[in-house]
């Protein structure tokens, strides 16, 4: 539901985002619209937010919001721009047109951090991705010109032998041409500009799950081709290829096979932060009697850790594995 509408309160208790959504909602819309060009999604969504909850502004509120904005805009014009500002946006423009280009390279490299801050901002992974496609040479540049920090986390995302391979690049990179060091940002910024408007894939936990849907004949073989390339990636999906929730497929048979397995403590814990669901179907497959002294034991587990929760669970889905790898469970029913 929609949240209700709010009053507008007195100009000086207004935020950021209700005062340009005052001044949104009652200039003139050719007005509104041009100062919407001025700001960035972020500022925009802000903005919708605020109005989407906002009530009638009072006139008095209005007309203050108006005039503060307009004081505002007189201090900006009389006031000078500062030296970095100046550098940015305006010396370029003072310069012949055949000059500009290699002015504003040379004094954005030489005068900001800009690209540093754009990285920042970047999931490591989603840089070291990106990366990953281009010449061992463009990936040494990209980390050198990305600042120490950033370059860190970012190097930590290869393979070890590949980590190795890049810093022996990155330290005999003494120079690069500027034009080079140009094109790797602006080919990073150009990839990564939506960052702040990523759709999440899921990465390896999706791609688990996908291989978890497969055949164990065929998942197996996929297995093994990803293990040559890095055991260790392997490794994590096959771990999580198969989870606690996936467990509910199993049919009554099976759930009493794996029961039978598990250690007693582990199977408790696991199933204290089990939803409902899942704790009723583990229980149903259960004697009354049984099922009974299951659940007692699990409405006394109050002070079990969330942490031991999940690494219970992992440890039950370790034995269904198991299990599965000898052939006395299948963990593919229904899939």
């Amino acid at each position: 539901m929609p949240a209700a509408l709010r009053a507008v309160p007195n100009a000086p208790s207004l935020t950021g985002p209700q005062k340009a959504a005052v001044l949104i909602m009652y200039l003139d819309r050719e007005a509104a619209r041009a100062l919407l060009k001025c700001m960035t999604d972020a500022e925009v969504a802000l903005v919708g937010e605020a109005i989407a909850i906002m009530g009638d502004a009072d006139e008095g509120t209005v007309e203050e919001v108006v005039s503060d904005f307009v004081a505002a805009l007189k201090q900006v014009a009389v006031l000078p721009t500062s030296g970095a500002e100046f550098v940015r946006n305006i010396l370029p423009t003072l310069v012949d047109d055949d000059r500009r280009a290699r002015v504003t390279s040379a004094l954005r490299r030489g005068t900001t951090n800009d690209f540093e801050a754009f990285v920042t901002a970047r999931p490591a992974r989603s840089i070291a991705s990106v990366l990953s496609e281009e010449h061992p040479q463009i990936r040494a540049v990209a980390l050198l010109r990305m600042g120490p920090e950033n370059a860190a986390r970012v190097l930590a995302c290869f393979p070890p032998e590949e980590e190795a391979a890049l810093v022996v690049r990155m330290v005999r990179a003494e120079s690069v041409s500027a034009e080079l060091a140009d094109d790797v940002e602006a080919t990073l910024r150009r990839v990564l500009a939506t960052g702040e408007d990523q759709l999440a894939l899921g990465g390896v936990e999706k791609t688990a799950r996908i291989l978890g849907r497969m055949s164990r004949e065929h998942n197996t073989d996929v297995l093994g081709e990803v293990r040559a390339v890095e055991e260790s990636l392997a490794d994590d999906l096959e771990r999580r290829m198969v989870t606690f929730e996936d467990l509910s497929r199993l049919d009554p048979r099976g759930l009493q096979t794996l029961l039978r397995a598990v250690d007693r403590a582990d199977l408790v814990a696991a199933l204290k932060g089990a939803t409902p669901a899942m704790r009723a179907q583990v229980v149903g497959a259960l004697s009354s009697r049984a099922g009974a002294d299951l659940l007692e034991e699990i409405e006394m587990g109050a002070g079990i850790r969330r942490t031991a929760m999940r690494e219970a669970q992992d440890r039950v889905v370790a034995v269904a594995r198991r299990l599965a790898d000898e052939g006395t469970l299948d963990l593919e029913q229904e899939r």
